[in-house]
């Protein structure tokens, strides 16, 4: 989030969007996601998160929850006629420089998701090079599969749809560990269980992964006793990143992060319950960043780009 923030601060000097010398035109971010009706996750928390970080979003609705800060009752999904109508609606007015996914109920809105994400990737690569022309969007997939009460989410058709039709469009994925341990089937109780974890994911398709480490090594399902020094994570949240760019950045730099070298990120934990909706607030905000980036690449050149601007990869966000 300290990286993210930094991004933000770096765009704010760097050159605007602003047609006709007007306000600065803030980049489209999309939130296709469930919606909370309390109000703490889902697409309500990632628009405040997108605005926050200075973009405009748009949200196509895939879920609909009945929910509050204690837990989810109900779990309804819109026709997915209804569902791919938003986005082709958004698509042909306001374009996005960044996706973000979330809750995807069921293996029907799964399947579509995947479809509109290739179609507007495929679309971007035809129109390389014409003028107007803009790179892809970047797609940030949050997993959302089990509620912070424990409510199931997605089924296991969803999930399955999830990684066939989705991962492979997904630049970064951002799991906590108990999604990291569902998509993995299997328990992550050391840190090599979380590199190794970590390398699977990228196997399955997607660019780069972040498994969150908001819950502690030591926080399992299993009764198996822990190793010892184990008990050094629950003082602070560790998180692990792992992407699949090359080593050398396009001038010749090396990454502190490529697909052979991950990296941890510490920082100290916060002792609370409150921690509905941060999954989301976090996905969104790496969207919002990258797509900062996505603009002022398209405003600067590559050579000449300073903070924002050289923000084009999932690890520069």
């Amino acid at each position: 989030v300290r990286a993210v923030a930094a991004v933000v601060a770096a765009a704010a000097a760097a050159p605007a969007n602003t047609p006709c010398n007007g306000p600065p035109t803030p980049p489209i971010v999309y939130t296709i996601a469930g919606s909370d009706s309390g109000g703490g996750a889902g697409i309500q928390a990632d628009l405040h998160a997108i605005h926050a970080m200075g973009c405009h979003g748009c949200s196509a609705i895939t879920c609909l929850t009945a929910q509050s800060s204690t837990g989810v009752t109900g779990v309804h999904a819109p026709p997915v006629d209804f569902l791919r109508e938003q986005l082709d609606v958004l698509v042909g007015d306001m374009p996005p420089r960044a996706v973000k996914i979330g809750m995807l109920g069921t293996e029907e809105l799964a399947v579509e998701v995947g479809r509109f994400l290739r179609e507007i990737k495929s679309r971007a690569a035809a129109d390389a090079g014409s003028e107007g022309a803009r790179a892809p969007p970047f797609v940030v997939l949050d997993p959302v599969m089990i509620s912070t009460s424990g409510h199931k989410l997605i089924d296991d058709d969803a999930k399955a749809a999830m990684i066939e039709h989705v991962f492979s469009q997904a630049d970064v994925l951002t799991p906590n560990k108990f999604e990291a341990e569902a998509l993995l089937g299997r328990e992550l109780n050391s840190p090599e269980d979380v590199e190794a974890g970590a390398k699977e994911l990228l196997g399955m398709g997607v660019k780069s992964v972040l498994i969150k480490g908001g819950h502690s090594l030591a926080e399992s399902k299993s009764s198996t006793p822990l190793r010892s020094d184990l008990n050094a994570t629950v003082g602070y949240a560790q998180d692990y990143f792992l992407s699949t760019e090359p080593p050398l950045d396009a001038d010749g730099e090396e990454r502190i992060c490529d697909g052979c070298r991950g990296v941890w990120l510490r920082s100290d934990r916060y002792d609370s319950q409150n921690t509905h909706g941060t999954g989301c607030t976090l996905s969104s905000a790496i969207a919002s960043a990258l797509a900062i980036g996505h603009q002022q690449r398209d405003l600067v050149s590559a050579t000449s780009g300073t903070g924002a601007a050289r923000a084009v990869y999932a690890i520069d966000a």
